[in-house]
């Protein structure tokens, strides 16, 4: 039943390549691959590579945030007893922890409860919060859990018990009515980030009590540890916040002060030196998470908490030996489910594997569906029986979705819960062979062949000369890589295996030589020895594979962790459509192909060109009746504008979005083109398009097809007779003139850019000015350049790239400025060829800068717009509206 892979390349987009690599100034295979994890624009990049801790957002964002922590505040005041109730997975294991840390160091009177696995199961449950009444608590905080327990909040109610929900998973229609309700994924959560695990909310509500507590302002970084621990077992995606904290949390863990978590890295056998997300995940996780499999998980809490060196020994040993024993029990149940697959050949034909036995421990049946569904490549339910009744946990694979299969089989279940690619059932032994029936009916269309063949893919494919140490070493910025941020893997088309030869035990790995043209690197394949035939047989072939460098004896190299190889020609696209795109999607494909030398002037802003190309709009007026009646909408303090454009879209029929440059339209275009509900709705507009171009936009747009136009000021369409909604100021405005130019295209104004732009669009616009010293900076290059007549010829590319040095935001109108400057003052004459200049520089003039009137304009222009983004900062939305002159 196992199926070669297929390969599939995913799908490069050239413009926004070039777009982040220029701006970011980092090679093109890092901006693709920045591409590839959903980051499309500048501010999701910056922040993404960045990864610092101050820019992790607010807790008071977060709703019932100030609830939960006057509630946690005043039962400290009053000396309650609270008690924290986790989860019994490593997630609510950290989780509960940290709050009993954080709760202490506070001076609060904190007890932690752990449900058991088998006997008590997932969540709240009523014996458990009866037991705390009786004990005197009078406060429930829990962790990792809560969100579905409406009728267990309920009975906590009439036992006086209040309590406070922290939680991260879906919530249902019925919530919890309790004192506060922390999850930000609640519909109405405006938390601009939704995929924290319990920990991290956890972490969230410590940030929270700290500041009123009057808590040092960094006192919360001591968790980061426990934290990233949490967040990469519980397989969250490792993007936005919580990237933030496993970057930061990592380092955290390697001499740590915690008995616990030392004695659990020395019993797992990790060096400090190599601990990382796979460690982590693949080596504490597992011992955690024994302890609820196989027993009671409050072991795990102990032993976080444990002060003791020799307890925390003792403990952490418990946990391993817990770990070797769950090993044997699965081991054992993996070996009965294959066997079972194997001696019933109708049910290996299955699309769908469910398989049940009386002889199964319910803690591990979810760790061998994982296993069997990455074996055979299919959907897996796994049921372990006891007296008639049975308890599942399913696995699935991308395509088939396993909550809405269930939803479909309801009528058989007891009970279920889940989501696309993990689920949790309860079913009657007597009703098994009926749901295994239904299934594999609802699975027979969904799962066709190609679905059901497992995918390698590929971030890009590349020629080896591109594998440089600097860029190789470039790609460790990616890291931590985990779920939703995968290690790159690269492909090499038709590259020549020169040596190779098998090593390690038995000769299961091979170590080679890969040529392409004329570069040669270092190659390892473990468990590849398989390919030993091919390889001999093959001049050619196709590779996958991860770079590194390798280090030996002090010297390093980069070399090729090959995955697999194949015959040359079997590599596709893998967002190849199926069929030609047509209207709107047709027209914004053509929109967005543009080449790479007119992409030079794609960071230039529109408002600073317009401003400096017409000097009549200094006079530039705009009457009343075309901004009154307008309202307006201010973001410009907003967390995160990419976060806040999908709510403000969410809600609108028609949406114009006014942004900065050709650069920008190009990244939002990307953002909104990766959800399919946008993209068949949306037009853009920048001003390099073309007149054939302009022309079918506007006819889609009379025919009123066009609901999100994406676009830079100053356009030449009727902004104003296609009457938008609303008119979105995604960027932070250069003058007057683009700003109440914008405004009047909406009957609603949304203004996103603000403080956090200040920085960047300063920088563009000192890029767009340069001053004296970088003007003199630029004639010595250029001076340099000739010969000995005087004259020379200098590439655009590589005088933008020598003028952003000094000015990361330059771009090709920057270079012709300059040679417009020096020509005006005598300094040299030139001309433009293509995307060469020619020029000869004249020995021994002497002047002043101030003699150029494309100098003076320059710094006038410059002045004005940082004078206007000043002013509109300041103001407030009906300071903007009355301030029209």
């Amino acid at each position: 039943m196992q199926k070669r892979t297929k390969w599939r390349v995913k799908s490069p987009n050239p413009a926004l390549q070039e777009i982040l690599s220029t701006e970011l100034n980092v090679s093109p295979i890092l901006a693709q691959l920045l591409i590839n994890r959903g980051i499309y624009t500048l501010d999701q990049a910056r922040f993404f590579l960045g990864s610092e801790l101050d820019t992790l957002f607010s807790p008071w964002l977060m709703k019932d945030m100030d609830k939960a922590v006057q509630r946690i505040l005043a039962a400290k005041n009053r000396k309650e007893s609270i008690l924290v109730y986790g989860d019994y997975d490593v997630d609510g294991i950290t989780g509960t922890t940290v709050l009993v840390l954080a709760l202490r160091k506070i001076g609060c009177t904190v007890d932690y409860f752990i449900p058991h696995r088998l006997e008590e199961g997932y969540g709240l449950n009523q014996e458990a919060l009866e037991r705390a009444a009786a004990q005197g608590v009078s406060l429930v905080i829990t962790v990792d859990c809560g969100i579905s327990g409406y009728q267990e909040v309920a009975r906590a109610k009439d036992l006086h018990l209040d309590v406070v929900v922290t939680d991260h998973h879906e919530p249902p229609l019925l919530l919890p009515e309790a004192v506060a309700v922390v999850d930000p994924k609640q519909a109405d959560c405006g938390y601009p980030f939704k995929e924290l695990a319990g920990v991290g909310v956890a972490l969230k509500l410590v940030q929270g009590l700290y500041q009123q507590a009057g808590i040092g302002p960094k006192e919360w970084e001591e968790y980061l540890d426990l934290v990233c621990l949490g967040t990469v077992a519980d397989i969250v995606p490792l993007q936005g916040e919580n990237r933030i904290i496993v970057k930061h949390g990592l380092p955290r863990m390697v001499g740590n002060n915690r008995p616990g978590l030392q004695a659990l890295i020395k019993i797992s056998g990790i060096k400090a030196e190599t601990l990382g997300t796979r460690e982590l995940g693949f080596g504490l996780a597992p011992r955690l998470n024994a302890a609820g499999r196989m027993g009671d998980a409050a072991l795990g809490v102990e032993l976080l908490l444990a002060g003791d060196v020799h307890e925390a020994e003792k403990m952490a040993e418990a946990l391993n030996k817990g770990n070797q024993e769950r090993q044997q029990v699965e081991a054992k149940v993996l070996a009965q489910a294959l066997e079972m697959v194997e001696a019933d050949p109708e049910l290996a034909q299955d699309k769908v594997l469910v398989l049940a036995s009386a002889n199964w421990h319910p803690g591990v049946i979810g760790i061998v569906a994982s296993r069997l569904a990455d074996r055979f490549y299919r959907p897996v339910f796994m049921i372990s029986l006891e007296d008639g009744k049975g308890k599942g946990s399913a696995r699935s694979i991308p395509g088939f979705n396993l909550y809405q299969a269930m939803v479909s089989c309801q009528d058989f279940l007891e009970q279920f819960g889940g989501h696309a690619m993990a689920a949790g059932f309860s079913i009657d032994e007597d009703k098994i062979a009926d749901f295994r029936s239904r299934m594999n009916q609802a699975a027979q269309e969904a799962l066709t062949e190609e679905r059901l063949t497992p995918n390698l893919d590929l971030d890009a494919l590349v020629n080896l000369a591109q594998l440089s140490m600097d860029t190789v070493q470039e790609l460790d910025q990616l890291s931590p890589f985990g779920h939703c941020n995968p290690g790159p893997v690269l492909g090499c088309c038709e590259a020549r295996v020169v040596q190779c030869r098998e090593v390690g035990k038995n000769g299961g790995h091979l170590k080679m030589r890969v040529r392409e043209d004329q570069v040669v690197l270092d190659g390892i394949g473990f468990n590849l020895a398989s390919y030993s035939e091919m390889l001999a047989t093959h001049d050619q072939v196709d590779m996958a594979f991860v770079p590194s460098i390798n280090v030996w004896n002090g010297r390093s190299s980069v070399q090729l962790e090959v995955k697999e190889f194949k015959e040359v020609g079997e590599v596709t696209l893998a967002h190849e459509l199926p069929v030609e795109p047509r209207g709107m999607e047709e027209l914004l494909g053509r929109s967005l192909d543009l080449p790479r030398e007119k992409l030079l002037n794609s960071p230039v802003p529109v408002g600073f060109f317009e401003f400096f190309n017409h000097r009549e709009q200094e006079a530039f007026q705009v009457s009343r009746g075309e901004v009154s009646g307008r309202e307006m909408v201010d973001f410009r303090d907003g967390p995160d504008r990419v976060a806040l454009l999908g709510r403000v879209l969410a809600g609108a029929e028609s949406s114009l979005i006014l942004v900065e440059s050709t650069s920008e339209v190009f990244q939002i275009a990307a953002l909104l083109g990766a959800e399919e509900g946008f993209r068949s709705q949306m037009a853009v507009y920048y001003p390099e398009l073309t007149g054939s171009l302009i022309s079918d936009l506007e006819h889609h747009l009379q025919q009123n097809r066009v609901k999100i136009l994406v676009s830079t000021g100053f356009s030449p369409l009727n902004h104003k007779a296609m009457d938008f909604e609303q008119v979105i100021f995604f960027h932070l405005p250069y003058s007057r003139r683009e700003f109440y130019t914008g405004l009047q295209a909406g009957k609603k104004a949304v203004l996103l850019g603000g403080e956090a732009q200040v920085g960047a669009a300063g920088e563009k616009i000192k890029a767009l000015a340069p001053d004296r010293q970088g003007l003199g900076e630029w004639f010595k290059l250029l001076r340099n350049q000739c010969d000995r007549s005087g004259e020379g010829k200098a590439g655009i590319l590589e005088l933008c790239r020598f003028m952003r040095k000094q000015y990361p935001g330059a771009a090709g109108w920057t270079v012709d400025l300059v040679f417009t400057v020096f020509q005006e003052l005598g300094l040299m004459e030139y001309r433009k060829q293509e995307n060469d200049y020619y020029f000869r520089v004249h020995a021994g003039v002497r002047t002043e800068l101030q003699k150029s009137p494309t100098y003076n304009w320059s710094l006038h222009t410059r002045e004005a717009c940082l004078k206007f983004q000043q002013e509109y900062i300041a103001a407030t939305p009906e300071q903007l509206l009355r301030s029209r002159g």
